[in-house]
Parts: structure tokens; C-alpha cells; sequence
């Protein structure tokens, strides 16, 4: 790699992470030499490429020779493939270029027309982004086996796949890219990448689809706790337990083979559903620890929008009334245009101008009408008798505005201050202390605990959490929580730190401590909402906390 040429800040950082994960150990004053730029500016390069890593839950370590990235080739393949799916994204030509430094984009290419082609010839679609990510999971580990890059795979996971032979969809999959010519697989990565086919469709290609009865009763007391903390009732919804069902099986085949699907929509999901993907957030955290899997927040937001949709189904049928004085030929066919342009689930009544008088608008959410109608409760659209595309528009635009638009309204923030606060009053720290347990130790006095053995015990449980996977959510914000079995009295203490310190492979700064017992639940939620916006303005977070203490 000729690294001695002028390259501009936002590439800089590709060529040095590819340098990273082939083994380079890089001194800041080498790379300042190699890129001709200030050491300052190399430092910054590192601090974002950190926050990258830490995504994957990999750490930069340094020595004498400089910085270097540990973890195992697994990890370094994970890393390369959210590089990989990122610079796809791009509309840059010139970023997209880099993915060479990574992988071969040809040989992705390639094995994508492979599988392509063998997936219609068994006429199965299998969704675009579960085959994307079979592909370039696939393209990354031949670019980098053919290097010498051998990945180790724990064999007591495998114990679904004795012999893959049984799975004989699978199978012949991996086999066209070695018809091909193009790689042969090994015993461990063929394992490896039955991993992932099956994590990205267990529904197409396993042999016997039956989800185990103990991980079905995981998933629907999953349920149950959102439900719980929200204070909703979707746990009948059949769509919802069946589909998550499927869903949490493959990602735990994901997750054992230590990938993640890439979620793209993550950004707006935490933005548009902040309480929903907190609450999520929580419960998937001791679904995590039971089943023994470091969850990632690209899998929470696809979670969270599993929820979102039933809570969608959920919601009240939107009621429209249709005011119309002409004949039924004239009202059937504006019906018939209305029907077009709006959603099956919006019920269309036709009424005349005066039995509307002594209708009942309660559950009504708009009123069409061809006619001047008197003031009413709830917003009217006027249309010509014939309905134009203006018309149309018209209608279409209201109902958007009136029915969907902010139907999730935006919690009155009183009213999460009124829930959490009181929980709060006394129990928000500002300090200066530097170490995690000095930290947790602090918070945990705020808690209420039978004996010292069991508060013992609940830090344990922070700590075996903290293990498996880190409970940092973004901006500084990180959220540890034990078993709450051990919580007699749920409360929640905060510490706001002078300076960020070390949280696992995160720099810290608000560290919330949740100590709820089982049945708190609802708890969970307001606190949740408080920490989402909190991380999207964290001053505003520290003046709530200032008001609580």
C-alpha cells in the first residue's frame, strides 16, 4: 500500500483503519509522516476511528510500537463488513473506491451473481438485505482467507450443525463458490458461514423451521416485559410473536457467529421511537444475558420496529365521515377515489348533510364533505362533486396531516418529570471519581438493599452484564443494571462525571444506575425517554438532573 501521497482527512481515516486490521502497530508521528499532516490531526483520526471500533465492541490498544487492534479475525471481519456496508451507501464515487482497501469489490460482485442465481433456480426470495449481507459476510471472509487470514470458530456453538450436510439448502449454496473456482472452504468456515446463511434466513433454508419451545417462551415473556413498561397490550398479537419469533432465532445465529446485520435506519429509529427503543433497549438486555449473547444496537432498532408496526395494528381505526347531498352514483364513485388514496384500514362513511347533525364524531378523524358544513369538532376537507387530482392531493394531504402526522405525540415532558423525578430527588451524584466500580459502588448506597450480601450480589450481576456486553448507549450515556430478582425497592441513581473516563472500549460521562425490581416495570419507560433525549442534548439532561438534585 503506497501510503506516501496526499489524501484528504475523510480518507485518511479508511486508510488507516485497512492498515489496522492487516497487523500494522502505527506510532501518531509515523502516521504523521506518512499522510503529511500534524500529529494533531492523526490524533483526531484515531478518537473517531475509537468510536468505530467501539460499535463493534473492539478496542485500539497502544504499546512502545504505537497503536494496533486487537480482538480476533472474527472481530476484524465484523469491523470490515459495517465499513464495507457504510461505504456502499455513499453517493462518492470516491469513498465507494475504498472499499478495496477491505475487500475485493469484483469478488463481491461475483459471489452476489453466484447466489443470485442459485436462489431463483430454488425460486426462493430471500429479502435483498439478508442476501447483501450473506454475500459480503461470504466476500470478506475468501478476500481474507485467500490472505492467510484463518478465522477460529468455538466448535461447542455448533451444536445445530454435527454435519451441515443435513442442511442440504445451505450447503449447495457455499458449494457454488467453490464450483466456481473462486475459494475452497474449510470445515470451520464453511461452519462459520452456515451461520450466517441460516442467521439471515432461517425460515428459507433450514431443514425443520421448529423454533425450540424454551427459546418461544424466552421470546413471549420478552414481549410481556415491553408490554409491561409501555403499558400496552400487543402480547395477542399473533404477527408480532410469530414474526419475532423468527427474527430473534436468526439473530441468534447472528450472534453466535459474531455478526450483526448493518441496521441503516438505525439513526432515525432512535430519534422517531426514543421510549419504544429504550424500553426495547432494557428488555433485550436480560434477554441477552440468558440466552448469552452481546445484543448490538443495530439489532435493537430492528426489534424496535417489530414492536412499532404491532403497536401501528393496535391503534383505533381511523373513522372518516363523507358528506355528499348528490346520488348514490355521484357518492359511490368519490368513495371509490377515496378508497384509492387512502389506507384500507380508514373506514369511509357516507352521510348526509343533515344526519351528520346527529352523528356521533367521537371516533371520527375527518370529514369530507362536497358541501359548506356548519362549524364542526373535527377538521373538514372540501372537495368538488367530481373529485379533480387536485381534489386528490387535497385529501391525501389532510388525512397525512391530521391522522399520521406526530399520531405517536410527543410526550408532554411534565409528565415524564412528574413519573421520574421523585424517583430521582437525592439520588444524583456529580463527582469526579475515575473507576467504573468506584462509580457503581457510589451509586449502589442510593439503593435500597436488604444486607450488604445482596447488594453484593446485584453489583455482581452489573459486572457479569457489563461482560457480556457493554451497556453504553451513545453520547457518554451508559445505563448498568443487574438482576432485577435482587431489587426489593426499585429506585435509579445518576452520576455525572467532572471528566469522561474508560467504559469498556467507551469514553463516559452519565452513568445511570437502574436498580428495578420485576414488577416496575413502568419504571422503565419515562426514565427511558429521559435518557433518549438526554443524548440528543445532554445539557438539557444535566439541567433536569440539576432540578432533581
Amino acid at each position: 500500500m503506497d501510503t506516501h501521497k496526499c489524501i484528504d482527512s475523510k480518507e485518511r481515516k479508511y486508510y488507516i483503519l485497512a492498515r489496522l486490521i492487516n497487523g500494522e502497530h502505527l506510532s501518531y508521528q509515523h502516521l504523521a509522516d506518512d499522510y503529511y499532516v500534524s500529529r494533531s490531526s492523526i490524533a483526531n483520526d484515531i478518537a473517531v476511528l475509537k468510536k468505530r471500533l467501539a460499535k463493534d465492541n473492539v478496542a485500539l490498544s497502544f504499546n512502545n510500537s504505537g497503536s494496533y487492534l486487537g480482538g480476533s479475525e472474527l472481530d476484524k471481519q465484523k469491523i470490515i463488513k459495517r465499513v464495507v456496508i457504510d461505504l456502499f451507501e455513499l453517493n462518492s464515487l470516491e469513498l465507494k473506491n475504498l472499499i478495496n482497501l477491505f475487500v475485493d469489490s469484483n469478488l463481491i460482485l461475483q459471489i452476489l451473481q453466484l447466489f443470485r442465481g442459485k436462489l431463483q433456480a430454488w425460486k426462493l426470495e430471500l429479502p435483498e438485505n439478508c442476501l447483501n449481507d450473506i454475500t459480503i459476510s461470504t466476500a470478506i471472509l475468501v478476500f481474507r482467507g485467500k490472505k492467510g487470514h484463518q478465522i477460529s470458530w468455538d466448535k461447542s456453538m455448533n451444536i445445530l450443525f454435527q454435519q451441515i450436510e443435513q442442511y442440504p439448502l445451505v450447503y449447495q449454496l457455499l458449494r457454488t463458490i467453490e464450483e466456481a473456482g473462486i475459494y475452497q472452504l474449510n470445515n470451520t468456515e464453511s461452519e462459520y458461514l452456515s451461520y450466517i446463511v441460516i442467521g439471515n434466513g432461517v425460515n428459507f433454508f433450514m431443514k425443520n423451521d421448529q423454533v425450540p419451545l424454551g427459546f418461544v417462551n424466552e421470546v413471549k415473556k420478552l414481549i410481556v416485559n415491553v408490554c409491561d413498561a409501555l403499558g400496552i397490550d400487543v402480547n395477542k398479537d399473533t404477527i408480532l410473536v410469530n414474526s419475532l419469533i423468527v427474527h430473534l432465532y436468526q439473530m441468534k445465529f447472528r450472534l453466535q457467529s459474531k455478526t450483526t446485520v448493518i441496521n441503516p435506519l438505525l439513526g432515525e429509529i432512535k430519534n422517531n421511537y426514543p421510549d419504544l427503543y429504550g424500553v426495547v433497549w432494557y428488555a433485550l438486555s436480560e434477554f441477552a444475558k440468558i440466552n448469552d449473547l452481546p445484543i448490538s444496537d443495530d439489532e435493537v432498532g430492528f426489534v424496535t420496529l417489530h414492536f412499532q408496526a404491532a403497536v401501528e395494528r393496535n391503534k383505533a381505526i381511523n373513522r372518516i365521515l363523507f358528506v355528499c347531498p348528490n346520488g348514490i352514483g355521484m357518492s359511490s364513485l368519490i368513495c371509490a377515489k377515496i378508497k384509492r388514496i387512502l389506507p384500507a384500514a380508514a373506514l369511509t362513511e357516507v352521510v348526509s348533510k343533515h344526519n351528520l347533525m346527529k352523528k356521533d364524531l367521537t371516533n371520527v378523524s375527518l370529514i369530507i364533505s362536497t358541501v359548506q358544513l356548519t362549524e364542526q369538532s373535527v377538521p373538514v376537507v372540501y372537495i368538488s362533486p367530481l373529485m379533480t387530482v387536485c381534489d386528490m392531493k387535497k385529501v391525501a394531504n389532510t388525512y397525512i396531516d391530521v391522522v399520521m402526522k406526530h399520531k405517536e405525540t410527543i410526550k408532554d415532558e411534565t409528565e415524564i418529570d412528574k413519573k421520574v423525578i421523585p424517583l430521582l430527588k437525592g439520588k444524583i451524584i456529580f463527582t469526579d471519581r475515575k473507576g467504573p466500580k468506584q462509580i457503581i459502588d457510589l451509586l449502589l448506597e442510593n439503593g435500597s438493599w436488604p444486607s450488604e450480601q445482596i447488594k453484593n450480589s446485584y453489583e455482581q450481576t452489573i459486572i457479569e452484564r457489563e461482560k457480556l456486553q457493554s451497556t453504553y448507549l451513545s453520547n457518554g450515556f451508559v445505563i448498568p443494571h443487574g438482576n432485577p430478582a435482587l431489587v426489593e425497592k426499585s429506585s435509579i441513581s445518576v452520576a455525572i462525571l467532572a471528566k469522561p473516563i474508560n467504559w469498556g472500549n467507551n469514553r463516559v460521562d452519565v452513568i445511570a444506575l437502574l436498580m428495578v425490581n420485576r414488577n416496575d416495570q413502568r419504571i422503565v419507560e419515562p426514565f427511558m425517554n429521559l435518557i433518549m433525549q438526554g443524548i440528543n442534548d445532554k445539557n438539557w439532561f444535566i439541567a433536569k438532573m440539576m432540578e432533581a438534585k
